[in-house]
């Protein structure tokens, strides 16, 4: 017995999906200046993949290395065999080391998937950082997701 919904149309899916995903809270501190806060790859994709899976959709990161340039495609193969393709992220990887370039392939398939998903990794200051306005720092990090569902409408 399947646990996924009936599909209706690969599209209905995808947009199923992609209303049900919620921003994921960072859950890893920088350790260059321990203030800076991010959420950690395996986090993210435990948060996003079941509810991708939830609506017949799997994600595809596919690496790409072009003239000095490294990162991943992002797609989500829906089970009807139609791919949605979220385009290419490159960055420059010119003289760096095996564990940088490796730093920078974990980054961009970050990237790539919250941008696919639609949702933001970013601990929101409501813009206090760019006007110069200093708010209280955070001393505990939030788990990376959280189980209860958020409501359709508001």
């Amino acid at each position: 017995m399947s646990t996924t919904p009936k599909s209706q149309t690969p599209t209905a899916d995808l947009v199923a999906a992609l209303a049900e995903l919620d921003n994921v809270k960072a859950n890893k501190v920088v350790k260059a200046n321990f203030t800076a806060k991010y959420v950690s790859l395996d986090a993210l994709l435990d948060a996003v993949k079941p509810i991708l899976f939830k609506h017949n959709l799997a994600l595809i990161q596919t690496l790409v290395s072009q003239e000095g340039k490294i990162g991943v495609s992002t797609a989500f193969l829906h089970a009807s065999g139609e791919r949605f393709e979220f385009g290419t992220l490159l960055m420059k990887a010119d003289a760096l080391t095996a564990q940088q370039v490796g730093g920078l392939i974990t980054y961009a398939r970050r990237m790539s998937v919250s941008t696919s998903c639609g949702i933001s990794v970013d601990l929101d200051d409501n813009g206090s950082e760019a006007s110069g306005f200093r708010s209280a720092v955070v001393t505990s990090v939030a788990p990376a997701f959280s189980p209860s569902p958020r409501p359709l409408t508001k």
